[in-house]
């Protein structure tokens, strides 16, 4: 009686040893396998979709424009040309750099001319709701204005002195900050980008 019990018990182990292991395999294979991620460049503006174009000869010119800002903020108004398609787009690079990080890399948002108009009465705005806010039971208010390309500006009004930050870049951003009197030097540095734009 215990050969037997010996002999199934060795019979029995390898069956269910096969038969786990194919429903396993079964349930594996069954529905749908998922697909890897792709992960796709976010290229929003124009002018970015523009350089970003393979087999294609480009031009690009940047002309700097004059700030008091300081190696914080660097603003380029950029003229790309497209040579065998004859395209030609304008807009603004605009480069951010963390002061408190020295050793982060720079991040960068482009503004297709289109956008500029509306940046400076956004910033004009701003600057006016912001010389209005007064203490009373609000935590904080915060305005922001933020364009296709990422770059954005925030005004933050709490307990501490009210700040503008800007940062550029859709993923991983990289911010700065500026005191609120400084916000109409800022637009007339889009303004004066603006006419070399319409220039040329």
């Amino acid at each position: 009686m215990r050969a037997l019990f010996v002999l199934f018990t060795i019979v029995a182990l390898p069956l269910g040893f096969v038969a786990g292991h194919s429903a396993d395999a079964a349930a594996q294979v069954r529905g749908p396998r998922p697909l890897p991620m792709v992960v796709e460049p976010i290229i929003p503006t124009r002018i970015e979709n523009l350089l970003a174009t393979p087999n294609l000869v480009l031009a690009a010119d940047y002309y700097r424009i004059d700030m008091r800002f300081g190696p914080a903020i660097r603003i380029d108004a950029v003229i790309v040309d497209a040579v065998d398609t004859r395209t030609r787009l304008k807009g603004l690079r605009l480069q951010v750099r963390d002061p408190e990080n020295r050793s982060r890399q720079e991040g960068s948002s482009y503004i297709d001319i289109e956008e500029l108009p509306g940046l400076a009465r956004g910033i004009t705005a701003m600057s006016e709701l912001a010389a209005k806010w007064t203490h009373d039971d609000r935590q904080a208010t915060e305005l922001t204005f933020t364009t296709e390309g990422g770059f954005r500006i925030a005004i933050r009004h709490s307990a501490r002195i009210p700040r503008a930050f800007l940062s550029t870049g859709l993923v991983d951003p990289v911010i700065t900050s500026i005191e609120l009197a400084e916000l109409p030097t800022l637009k007339q540095a889009f303004d004066q980008a603006l006419a070399i734009l319409n220039s040329k």
